[in-house]
């Protein structure tokens, strides 16, 4: 969705939401607008792109670190979309650093035979989490799988052009505090409005 540059706000809210303390309300706050503004805008592309024609099933890469209960992203996600969730699970043992793919890395908690799977993650380094999450939901039945990830980490220096800087450095685009959702039922959100402020939120 945006390159976390190292040292932007993006690339801190991405630790901060997660880490609790000062700020991680707000941080959150950002991060679910900006993820919520992405699906609204463009949610259609990637079905159209995974090959189906929507999710019926949303999940969220599981921490390797064995952080217990719902993984941050999914308790800050769930009351604003309308999908099932499907549960994955890290397998003991695993590397939590790993940065290859590796099939026995997740486990799905239960079938997902013939499922269309939304599978939504924080952050993106190597993609080597997204893609075992992707290869689990799979082994678990799943059809298709659209992968959609808030920040992708980039070095500030000889950092990657940004083409959209407000986005980038802010995480939030300009002009989004207040959206006025569609009913598309293509869509997987709920009516419920977004946080008030989050786009002014320093």
């Amino acid at each position: 969705m945006a390159y976390a540059v190292k040292g932007s706000r993006l690339a801190r809210d991405l630790w901060r939401y997660k880490a609790g303390g000062p700020g991680s309300e707000a941080a959150g706050s950002r991060l679910l607008l900006l993820l919520l503004v992405f699906l609204h805008d463009h949610g259609s592309q990637v079905w159209r792109q995974a090959g189906m024609a929507r999710p019926s099933h949303v999940c969220a890469v599981p921490s390797g670190r064995g952080r217990p209960g719902p993984h941050p992203l999914q308790s800050l996600v769930s009351p604003y979309l309308t999908l099932p969730w499907a549960s994955m699970r890290a397998e003991p043992g695993g590397d939590p650093w790993a940065r290859a793919l590796d099939p026995g890395r997740f486990r799905a908690g239960q079938p997902v035979t013939g499922a269309a799977v939304l599978l939504l993650d924080d952050t993106w380094a190597s993609g080597a989490s997204a893609q075992s999450a992707a290869v689990a939901l799979k082994q678990a039945g799943a059809r298709t799988v659209a992968v959609v990830v808030i920040g992708r980490h980039v070095p500030a220096a000889g950092g990657v052009p940004c083409t959209r800087p407000a986005l980038c450095s802010t995480g939030v685009p300009p002009g989004s505090g207040s959206i006025g959702w569609s009913r598309d039922p293509g869509l997987p959100l709920t009516d419920r409005p977004c946080p008030p402020g989050a786009a002014d939120q320093p």
